[in-house]
């Protein structure tokens, strides 16, 4: 019976990977829209000031690419 429940454990988080994968492989574009959440969600008055990491021209070229999120930073 021990055997089976392992087997079971095994097999749901196999397929849980590959559903995982699946999903980064259809929509790409969805770890950058979850970190723009982050962002946004975080600093709605800062938004438009570059994140760490970025330069100025980094940051609205990457503003660029989310208009909807950054319409008001992009004018």
């Amino acid at each position: 019976m021990k055997e089976n429940n392992k087997k079971i454990i095994v097999y749901a988080l196999i397929g849980i990977v590959v559903l995982l994968l699946l999903l980064l492989t259809l929509f790409p574009g969805m770890i950058y829209a979850i970190k723009d959440l982050g962002v946004v969600g975080n600093n709605i008055e800062n938004k438009c000031i570059p994140a760490n990491g970025y330069t100025e021209q980094e940051w609205r070229e990457h503003m660029s690419h989310h208009p909807n999120i950054y319409k008001e930073c992009l004018l």
